[in-house]
């Protein structure tokens, strides 16, 4: 399976990392839409975002979670989380891989590198919806 060349370019072929895993799990991610768009699964660098960094790995993956716990800490740290959507999908072995990505505010945060070609859009479905403001 192969990954965007112009990532692999940009990071000096280490990206995704060696210790990335193929697994066959459901994922969890912010998204923008309900239902989600195809716009919802692309990366910081191919949606061209001022803070994306080219040679950075983890500009290049989708911020995932694994179990609804770290998305409710997510959404708890986070202001902007609470703005989105959290949509739900599984992905196999064929789909990519993922990696452990622990910040010091999410230590359950995960980064998901899809493999060239693969379309997550049609897999997830959204499960929570943005967290209301008080009136």
């Amino acid at each position: 399976m192969e990954f965007e060349p112009e990532m692999k370019e940009a990071c000096e072929g280490v990206c995704p990392p060696d210790d990335a895993e193929a697994v066959d799990c459901t994922i969890y991610r912010a998204v923008e839409t309900s239902p989600a768009s195809e716009n919802d699964f692309v990366s910081w660098v191919k949606l061209g975002l001022k803070s994306a960094k080219k040679h950075k790995c983890e500009h290049w993956g989708l911020s995932v979670w694994r179990d609804l716990d770290a998305v409710s800490h997510a959404r708890d740290v986070i202001p902007r989380m609470q703005e989105m959507y959290v949509a739900s999908g599984d992905v196999s072995q064929a789909d990519g891989v993922i990696k452990a990505t622990p910040t010091s505010n999410q230590p359950k945060h995960q980064t998901y590198w899809s493999y060239l070609g693969v379309d997550l859009t049609p897999r997830f479905d959204v499960i929570m919806d943005p967290i209301a403001e008080d009136a």
